[in-house]
């Protein structure tokens, strides 16, 4: 069972799926910037510190093999 949010892992909370990605406020063991599966150019929301509270509202840890709409797996538009 993960501890907390790494870099490049899927996640699923509320009917949106997304990616945790790196982002330049990172420090090297903590992180938690999801970038979401949606249409707009940025839409990015900060998690960080709060792993326990994203899966006490029913986040998931998702399958690295799901595919999404919007988004690569590096967190860029397609």
């Amino acid at each position: 069972m993960e501890k907390d949010f790494n870099p490049g892992m899927k996640v699923h909370l509320n009917g949106e799926f997304g990616l945790v990605v790196k982002s330049e406020t990172d420090n090297p063991n903590f992180h938690g910037v999801i970038r979401w599966d949606t249409e707009k150019e940025i839409d990015l929301e900060d998690w960080t510190g709060m792993f326990g509270l994203f899966l006490s509202l029913g986040g998931e840890i998702i399958d690295g093999k799901h595919p999404f709409n919007y988004i690569n797996d590096d967190g860029t538009l397609k």
